[in-house]
Order: structure tokens, then sequence, then C-alpha cells
């Protein structure tokens, strides 16, 4: 048996929305006593109350979660300034809870202390919601990818403050903290697939990336990646092209994949020409301009939720998590909601949940390595 349920509610007081998420939970289970659940909300909630009032309601359940952006589940759809819960029941599938501490310090050291006890048991799967500010999400992954190894899909994103960029939470039991990453790892019966898409088209000719430290390019074939800017944009690079989703975005091709994912740039140093990315690209990588639409966008969470339904091996999967970037969110306006509208379409009555994110993580296949992305539609499939 593997039941998995949602509630979600956009009632603004913190007790009532944490009340009545739990109660359409409750209805669903029927008696059943859940050992997991994630619980996505936005910033300005009382967050104590909320897992104060889950833990007591199911004492001992592993419970993680995190402040979002935006969240969206098959309950009520998308949603900003709400609460949604998603409780897990399972006599084949072992779920336990982690939790790594001082993620900015250490992405890996952090990755690997979030990475619970599993015994003997094979883990299936890692879902991981970080600390949203001030942390390297690519190493982030490469920590858990070193631990769990490639073939361990690794999906989830990194904790959103509705654009504020102050603070962001991660919830860990009874626990709000900052700073730390919080997964739960699923293990025994469980089959996973995945999807992504972009909506974004690269344009343009590539360039290798031939100096790049951290989070920032300095060098496009040999020469400031204002250059490479500039051949693109003429003299309109600046502090605002830079700016995310708002233009400057590039797919990054890494040595040796024909998949790309997007980084979008943050900000650049006008005396050296370098652009800093939410994420780190690698030297040696191939970089490319991109362009989009709304519809191109909107088509994206078709496309990923068709990719994850193709890689499905079992019969019927039994529920879907999804984690959007919070640009696309941006972009579309709004019609913000349409993204999720389309994914329910696809879904049908698949039970569902997830949220808007600062960077999400998910594998280019089932079967494969996992990625930190930017503006990117991410999800996964699980089922017995």
């Amino acid at each position: 048996m593997f039941q998995v349920v949602v509630g979600h509610s956009i009632d603004p007081s913190s007790l009532l929305a944490v009340k009545e998420a739990v109660n359409q939970c409750r209805d669903q289970l029927a008696g059943a006593i859940p050992s997991a659940g994630i619980v996505l909300c936005a910033i300005d909630f009382e967050h104590q109350v909320i897992l104060d009032f889950i833990s007591k309601e199911f004492p001992g359940i592993a419970l993680i979660g995190g402040t979002t952006v935006g969240e969206m589940s098959s309950r009520l759809g998308f949603h900003e300034d709400s609460l949604t819960l998603m409780l897990f029941c399972s006599d084949e599938v072992d779920i336990r809870a982690g939790l790594g501490l001082q993620v900015s310090e250490d992405e890996i050291a952090a990755a690997r202390q979030a990475i619970p006890d599993l015994g003997e048991s094979a883990p299936k799967l890692c879902y991981a919601i970080g600390e949203g500010l001030g942390v390297d999400g690519v190493a982030l992954v490469n920590g858990f990818n070193a631990i769990l190894g490639d073939n361990v899909p690794i999906f989830g994103g990194l904790a959103g403050d509705d654009w504020q960029f102050e603070r962001t939470y991660q919830f860990f039991g009874r626990r709000i903290l900052r700073d730390a990453v919080v997964t739960l790892v699923f293990s025994g019966n469980l089959l996973v697939s995945s999807g992504i898409a972009t909506g974004q088209h690269p344009i343009g000719q590539k360039g290798t990336v031939t100096r790049s430290i951290g989070n920032a390019i300095h060098e496009v074939d040999g020469q400031s990646v204002k250059v490479f800017y500039e051949r693109f944009f003429g003299n309109a690079l600046s502090r605002e092209l830079a700016g995310g989703s708002w233009g400057g975005a590039v797919a990054v091709f890494e040595p040796g994949e024909d998949s790309f994912y997007v980084r979008s740039p943050n900000s650049q140093d006008t005396v050296s020409g370098s652009i800093e990315y939410f994420g780190n690209i690698p030297e040696h990588s191939s970089i490319q301009f991109t362009e989009t639409s709304t519809e191109d966008l909107l088509a994206a969470a078709r496309e990923a939720l068709e990719k994850a339904q193709a890689l499905y091996t079992g019969n019927q999967p039994t529920a879907a998590l999804l984690v959007s970037c919070s640009s696309r969110m941006k972009l579309l306006g709004t019609r913000a909601w349409e993204e999720h509208d389309i994914a329910q379409k696809v879904l049908h009555d698949l039970p569902n949940m997830g949220f808007h994110a600062y960077g999400e993580i998910c594998p280019f296949s089932s079967s494969g390595k996992s990625y930190f992305h930017n503006e990117t539609f991410t999800a996964i499939l699980i089922g017995t």
C-alpha cells in the first residue's frame, strides 16, 4: 500500500489554514496514519503554529518543508500566500527525514549531513528543500550526487520568500530553520520518473566558457564575457540586462551533454566585465542565448509531465511532485495560474503538489545525474 493525499488552504489565518489542510487530508486518509509529510507555505504565515499543529495531529511524522514564492496542488491549483500539505502512508515504501545545517558555509558537508541513515535499504529518491539565499545550488546538488550516486534522482528546489530576498525558512519537524537543507529520502518498493522543460530555445552562436569563478563567468572564447554579450545585444549590455528572466539567460551545455540547463544572470561587475548568475557555470561548458514566449513557457509544463509519463515504468503513478522557477511565474504574470492548470489536465485526478522556487533540482532523465536549474518546470511521478 502506498497512499498520498493533499490538502490546500488559502485562509490567511495560520491556524485555520493548517486545520483546513489537515482536515482535507484526514478525509482522504480514511483512518490511515501518515508516516511522512511535506508542508509548503508563504513567508508571512506563523510557521511555528503550522508545524506544531501538524506534529500534534500526527505524532512521530517525518515532516519537512519550506517557504515559497507560490504554491500549487491538485486541490486548489495555483495560489500565492497559501498553505499546502502532502502526506504519505505506506507499508512498502520507507520514508526518512534528514537535516543538513550551515549549508552556505559548506554545501557538500550539509548534503552529506542531510542524508538519513537508511540501514540496508537502497535509496530510490531524495526530495530536498534548501536555503534559497547565499547558497551555491550547484555545489549542493553535486554533494547529493557524490553521496547517493548519479542514478538516484534528487528532486526539489530552493526555498523562497515572495521575491523579498531577505530570508527563507526550511522546516524539520517542529523546527524552523535558516541556512539549512531538509530531505525526505524514499526507499523500498518505489518507482520514480522525472521530466523537465524550460520553454527556452537556444539561438545564435555558441561560446565556450574559458574562465569562470563560482557563479561568475569572466571569459568566453578567451575574451571578456562582455564581448560575447555585446555581439548579441549590441551596446545594451548594462546592469539592467543582467536581471534574471528579464534578459540575457543562457542555455548551458556541459561537456559531453546534448541536453542543456538554463542560467539566469543576476548582476554584472562593471569594472571587470564579469557576469554573475543564479548558479555556477563550469569552465569548458558551451553557452548559447535563449529566447521564449508566454505560450512556450506554458507548453513546458505539459512537455515536462509528458516526458515523466513516458518514462514511468509502472501501470499508474500514485502522485506527482512539481517545482517551477519563480522567474517563470514573473514572466507569466497574470497567466501564471495556467501553468499548473495545464499540468493538472495532463495529470487528471492524480494527487500533486508543488511550489515556485529560487532554483530547481532535477535530473534530465530518471536514471541520470541530477542538476541545478533556473527558469525550468520540473516534475516527478512516484508510485509502486
